[in-house]
């Protein structure tokens, strides 16, 4: 083999590595969305949440703790807030900006991303970024002392 042939081959080999790596991470994922199943604020996939809270729980105290108000659920999948007004609400837990899970603020019923900072209001709405995508709302259906979390 003379030079002018090996480096022939050894370029032909570099480019093949270099389009497997492209075309392996270009096929890996449909969408980057880092809600839970995919689909965060308005996506078009479906969700598998369905877990029941008991209020009594001393696991699910923090809901009723005023300087804390949130408990995570479905493997941390969703978070669970109690405002002030006696009401519960279920949000997705990882943030839409890049995935970090958010905690709330029960002071100002917000909940926020302690990584990068976006904030969202109490309905899942983006207050500030650098989150652009609202965080998926779960529907949130108390019995007794149950709060049963779908969506």
């Amino acid at each position: 083999m003379d030079r002018k042939e090996f480096i022939q081959l050894f370029g032909f080999g570099a480019a093949a590595v270099l389009a497997t790596g492209c075309l392996g991470g270009c096929s890996s994922s449909k969408d980057s969305d880092p809600a839970p199943g995919g689909n965060g604020g308005g996506g078009s996939g479906t969700t598998d949440v369905d877990f029941t809270l008991d209020l009594t729980d001393p696991a699910n105290a923090a809901l009723n703790d005023p300087a804390r108000g949130f408990v995570y659920g479905a493997s941390n999948k969703v978070i669970v807030a109690k405002l002030t007004n006696g009401n519960y609400i279920a949000v997705q837990a990882p943030c839409t900006h890049e995935g970090f899970t958010i905690v709330f603020e029960a002071s100002v019923e917000s909940f926020r991303c302690p990584s990068h900072g976006s904030m969202f209001n109490s309905d899942g709405t983006v207050a500030n970024g650098p989150a652009s995508r609202a965080l998926k709302k779960y529907t949130v259906t108390r019995t007794g002392n149950s709060l049963r979390i779908t969506g």
